[in-house]
Order: structure tokens, then C-alpha cells, then sequence
């Protein structure tokens, strides 16, 4: 397990790619887009050779109802930002506020959670967001356990309803 230390900061900050993608993404045009979050095996540590980089884009007052084909605009415009270093990339999007304030917290918003790397933040807020919201997931005794090569989350009670946010 990770130091406490070390889970209320990016995991991998100083990683050469997560370096390279950040300064691409300091070339993001689209007003839209308020932050790039990477989450998965290279937000973790755990990259093997053959990883794909999960994206998380975080938009507001997004034009594009269609969440696939929004999803579709946003892939091409990641893809073209961040080049051809990188070959295989998925992405996911979320509106800005419903991930600031979520209507239900799923397994997959709580690894992202933990696991973040902010590759691009408009806003300025999302760094502190995160080291809260991970501080208030380690407060609430929610454990996280490898299984297999995915993660699972154990609760401090089972059937208990947590409160992270």
C-alpha cells in the first residue's frame, strides 16, 4: 500500500510521460475542456508495455448532447493534442460538476479518485479536490484491495453506506 503521503499526491508527478503529456496539453484550445485526468495502470505506477493511458475530460457547457458522439469529438482532439507518442489512449468524459459533486459515487469514480493525475486543470482546483476527497476516502475506513490485476473496494461495514463527499 502506498504512504498516506504519497496517495494525497499525484502517484506519479515527475514520470517522464506524465511530463510529456502535460506540456502537450498546455496547447488545449478547447474552451470547453476545464481538466485532463489520468487514471489506470500509468497513474499508478503499474504501466506495463502494452498499457493504454485512461483520460478522464472534464467539460463544461460541452456543445455536443450525444454523449458517443461528444466522446468521439473529444478522442480525436485528444488524440491530435497529445500526438503520436502515445499508441493506445481511452477516453471518458464527465461533466465538471457531476464529477465535483456526484449523485452517487461508483467504483470506478473511486478509483479515479485515488489513482489521479492531473495532466491539465483549468480551473486551478482540482488538485485540492482530490487530496480531499482521498483524505475524507481514508477517514471513512473504505479499503482498497488488489484483485487479480483490477482493484476492489471493501467496506468499513458491510452494507454500511459511506459518505466520501
Amino acid at each position: 500500500m502506498p504512504s498516506i503521503k504519497s496517495i494525497l499526491m499525484d502517484n506519479v508527478e515527475n514520470n517522464k510521460d506524465v511530463n510529456l503529456l502535460k506540456s502537450r496539453f498546455t496547447a488545449l484550445k478547447e474552451p470547453c475542456i476545464k481538466a485532463v485526468i489520468m487514471f489506470g495502470s500509468r497513474a499508478r505506477g503499474e504501466a506495463r508495455d502494452k498499457s493504454d493511458i485512461d483520460l478522464l475530460i472534464l467539460h463544461e457547457d460541452y456543445g455536443i448532447q450525444d454523449s458517443i458522439l461528444r466522446r468521439r469529438h473529444l478522442y480525436n482532439l485528444i488524440r491530435e493534442t497529445i500526438g503520436e507518442d502515445f499508441e493506445d489512449v481511452t477516453v471518458i468524459d464527465m461533466d465538471l460538476k457531476r464529477f465535483l459533486n456526484p449523485i452517487e459515487i461508483t467504483s470506478l469514480l473511486l478509483n479515479i479518485y485515488w489513482d489521479a493525475v492531473v495532466l491539465y486543470d483549468k480551473t486551478g482546483k482540482i488538485r485540492d479536490f482530490l487530496r480531499h476527497v482521498r483524505r475524507k476516502i481514508i477517514e471513512s475506513g473504505l479499503k482498497r484491495v488488489r484483485d487479480g490485476m483490477a482493484y476492489r473496494w471493501i467496506l468499513p461495514k458491510p452494507m454500511e453506506e459511506v459518505k466520501i463527499l
